[in-house]
């Protein structure tokens, strides 16, 4: 074959050195994120090992080195296989199984130094290899699979995918070896060209696909600090203006109605000077709790300010919001928080967007905000509609 088997070593290891770099550059960005540093030092490990296959050839007259770095390079490759399937289940927040992966290890070091120093195997040991990497491939898949996160569904789909052409590759190495009769890892034929070629781009590839997996995350959790209140997880006032935007077009298009409900937290000065303010929050956290569970999938809650909450009720007219806004009055009236220990009550005021707001969106905001404070004068715990619906 014209191709270099030890310059496609060396490109592999090269693409794992500028990959590896990279990664550890992520890992001081997003340290809060786990598994990050642990497949970045498995891209080193590597490059490593990869390196030193193409400097084996100038020892071939010292059998003691040439075996130690045959033994080397075969437990660096394999290891950063293992690391690479132990960054990805931590960096999935997942616990890993440390008895499993040990014994893994283990048993590909022992048979290794085996079939080394004791009996040397080409063949039996590029089929255990292949089988601990085949172990870590089909682990990697299976975590990926089952414990993604839907902001890392493209990316977690895509190692995926890389991983399970990996298995084919190696596969089709375990059953090609003993046929083609291969001796040496450098030895030029098909077999080794697949292998480091598969190498190179599948690498390059899974790398790559662990580097938007860590920026996907990044721009959801940047996106989640910009866009919900960092107490209740509802959205926040900036984040709640689009969607009221976009109701108040679907309505000026096609004279689609939708309801506004305001509501705020009964005596929640109270409950602090009573309770703490600790046990104020625990308030704020179990009231939008009980309104997403009582609301529809695509009503959307907002913390307006304070212990004041604003509620957009698409496709909802006065009197159908009216009722939503006392349903969601009762359900807390009752359900106290703080496991049943802190009775609290919400007062409401409700409206509905029509032609009278000429598209604009404050009148009925003041409109439901007044209707709230007369609630508040009415004795609070009730529902009050706004006086220009």
């Amino acid at each position: 074959m014209s191709l270099d088997i030890s310059t496609m070593s060396v490109m592999v290891s090269a693409a794992s050195i500028l990959q590896s770099i990279t990664l550890i550059f992520f890992f001081f960005l997003a340290k809060q994120y786990q598994g990050i540093g642990i497949y970045s030092i498995g891209t080193v490990l590597s490059a490593i090992g990869f390196l030193i296959f193409p400097i084996r050839p100038l020892f071939i007259n010292q059998e003691t080195i040439l075996l130690n770095l045959r033994f080397l390079g075969n437990l660096l490759i394999v290891s950063s296989q293992i690391l690479y399937t132990i960054g990805i289940i931590k960096f999935l927040n997942q616990k890993i199984n440390s008895f499993f992966f040990i014994g893994l290890a283990s048993f590909f070091l022992i048979t290794e130094v085996y079939f080394v120093y004791f009996k040397n195997n080409f063949i039996a040991r590029n089929m255990i290899a292949i089988l601990t990497v085949a172990i870590c491939s089909i682990l990697a898949i299976y975590y990926l699979l089952k414990f993604r996160h839907e902001s890392l569904l493209i990316s977690s789909n895509f190692i995926s995918i890389q991983f399970l052409l990996n298995l084919i590759f190696l596969l089709f190495r375990a059953i090609m070896l003993p046929v083609s009769n291969t001796k040496a890892l450098l030895e030029s034929n098909l077999v080794n060209i697949i292998m480091f070629g598969s190498v190179f781009v599948l690498d390059y590839l899974r790398n790559s696909g662990f580097i938007m997996m860590v920026t996907q995350r990044l721009f959801h959790d940047i996106h989640r600090l910009a866009t919900l209140d960092f107490l209740t997880n509802a959205l926040n006032r900036r984040a709640m203006q689009p969607y009221l935007d976009h109701a108040i077009a679907q309505f000026n298009r096609g004279q689609i109605p939708f309801s506004l409900i305001m509501l705020d937290v009964d005596h929640f000065k109270l409950i602090n000077d009573t309770y703490g303010h600790d046990r104020g929050d625990l308030v704020l956290q179990h009231l939008t709790k009980i309104l997403k569970e009582n609301l529809r999938c695509h009503d959307l809650i907002s913390r307006w300010g304070g212990e004041e909450f604003l509620i957009l009720l698409p496709q909802t007219d006065l009197q159908e919001a009216f009722l939503v806004a006392n349903q969601l009055r009762m359900k807390i009236e009752d359900n106290p928080a703080d496991q049943g220990l802190i009775y609290y009550t919400i007062s409401l005021g409700v409206g509905t967007f029509n032609q009278q707001y000429n598209g604009v969106l404050d009148s009925l905001l003041i409109g439901i905000d007044q209707a709230l404070y007369q609630a508040k004068q009415n004795g609070r715990n009730q529902v009050v509609k706004a006086s220009n619906c």
